[in-house]
């Protein structure tokens, strides 16, 4: 499964494009994190491998910005393995590895709509990642970063 960042404008808020390109692609998507109002929006949701091209170019057709986001960013140098990450996290993607270190799964991470464990951190060695349809942004060919 492969995570993608869905951000809508305001004037594409009010439309079903997401129904639309999932139902009429036939593809089953887990939404993640979604954070829409009139002003407009963003859905963190996973797809299939093999559908992620298809999928991002009919989001593309209707004019919808889509990444591939790198969601978080952790200083190995600054963390400490505290652990005061490890229990906020909502989606159980911080854990203590039989070392006691401080492990982050990126794969299981909705990143900068929740970045609960930013906040937690005493030394700031986690980042949010917040795209900007920049250097994160899909050309014609998915961009994994």
């Amino acid at each position: 499964m492969k995570r993608i960042l869905i951000r809508f404008n305001e004037k594409q808020v009010s439309e079903p494009i997401a129904t639309e390109v999932l139902i009429e692609h036939k593809v089953p998507a887990a939404i993640l994190s979604a954070h829409i109002n009139s002003k407009g929006g963003e859905i963190i949701a996973e797809i299939p491998d093999e559908s992620l091209d298809k999928i991002v170019e009919a989001f593309r057709k209707r004019g919808v910005l889509v990444t591939v986001p790198k969601l978080i960013d952790v200083d190995s140098e600054k963390c400490f393995s505290c652990g005061a990450c490890v229990a906020l996290c909502p989606v159980e993607a911080i854990s203590i590895d039989n070392d006691y270190t401080v492990q982050f799964d990126k794969e299981k991470c909705v990143g900068s709509t929740c970045s609960i464990c930013v906040d937690a951190c005493p030394v700031r060695a986690i980042k949010s990642i917040k795209p900007n349809g920049g250097n994160h942004a899909l050309n014609s060919k998915v961009k994994k970063i």
